[in-house]
């Protein structure tokens, strides 16, 4: 049995993001806001070792992941894998319009959101089977260093039609003296060193903290503390996943959906995450058997108050 602790960010706020414009694979940049949200994240973070870290090639997440990097004290030149499946999803003709441009194209089309595929881009589940492709990579990669060997997976229709394999091609990355391994948006693998330390992590913990300021009253709203986290459980890996709002929905609603991992509010976990927003998962492997996880938290931005300030 292995055990790692998964962490996940959002990437920071762009302009793009202000003005309600459909992003997709555009390779957009951070705003003045979105690096202050970064460090604020890199802050919240700094004290956590990571082992493992993992990026969309795309400028946005590439500068956040820099910026957290750079502000970490206990991880040590971490290896950096740039993988396509994170990237967000791909809006073809979209790309560069408004939202409510993309709502009444659907409209348009009558077919339910989870079911449009805008010309030239992606379906929610075309970017679920990557996600989800990448994810079970990751365990498998994982498992293969802890010496239990191969993980059990989902052959769900959407990754045995090549979906996952899909090649968005790589525009390069901008950190600096980081050490950089680019994916072949197939296969996720890393040969970063971990610990050899395992613990282990409850499939019947139920007990989810939700930080948000926008539904307190109906998600019981706490702060997460990533010092108890670090201090309650010893992992085989550490990792850090930095990608986009849509593909990290995606890749939650297989976590929660196909794995069975306990929230107190699947609508809450569907959300957006906020720019720069963080979630943790503890997840479990054992040979053979699908992982299983338990949520620490999802969608915190108490780190994020002083970002307020900052924009004002």
């Amino acid at each position: 049995m292995a055990t790692f602790l998964l962490t996940v960010v959002r990437h920071g706020e762009t302009r793009e993001n202000k003005e309600f414009i459909l992003q997709g694979q555009m390779n957009t940049n951070l705003s003045d806001v979105g690096y202050h949200q970064a460090g604020l994240a890199g802050k919240r973070l700094m004290n956590q070792l990571f082992t493992h870290v993992y990026t969309s090639d795309l400028n946005r997440v590439l500068q956040t992941s820099q910026v957290i990097l750079d502000k970490n004290v206990l991880s040590k030149s971490p290896q950096v894998k740039v993988d396509k499946r994170l990237r967000e999803r791909g809006f073809g003709e979209v790309e560069g319009k408004t939202v409510s441009e993309l709502r009444a194209l659907v409209e348009k089309s009558g077919q339910l959101p989870q079911d449009f595929k805008p010309p030239g881009g992606e379906s929610p589940l075309q970017v679920k089977a990557r996600a989800e492709a990448f994810f079970h990579d990751l365990c498998n990669d994982l498992a293969a260093e802890a010496g239990i060997g191969q993980v059990g997976t989902l052959q769900h229709a959407a990754m045995a039609d090549g979906t996952a394999e899909r090649d968005c091609g790589l525009e390069g990355n901008v950190l600096g003296e980081w050490n950089i391994e680019e994916g072949d948006g197939k296969k996720s693998g890393t040969q970063a060193s971990n610990s050899t330390t395992s613990g282990s992590a409850s499939k019947n913990d139920t007990e989810v903290t939700i930080a948000s300021d926008s539904q307190p009253q109906n998600v019981g709203v706490s702060t997460a503390s990533d010092s108890q986290t670090e201090d309650s459980e010893k992992y085989n890996a550490r990792v850090l996943l930095v990608s986009h709002g849509g593909t990290i929905r995606e890749l939650f609603r297989h976590l929660i959906d196909d794995l069975g991992c306990k929230v107190k509010s699947k609508r809450f976990a569907m959300q957006i995450s906020p720019n720069c927003g963080i979630s943790q998962f503890v997840v479990q492997l054992k040979r053979g058997k699908r992982p299983t996880l338990s949520c620490q938290f999802l969608h915190d931005k108490s780190h994020l108050d002083s970002a307020l300030e900052f924009q004002l």
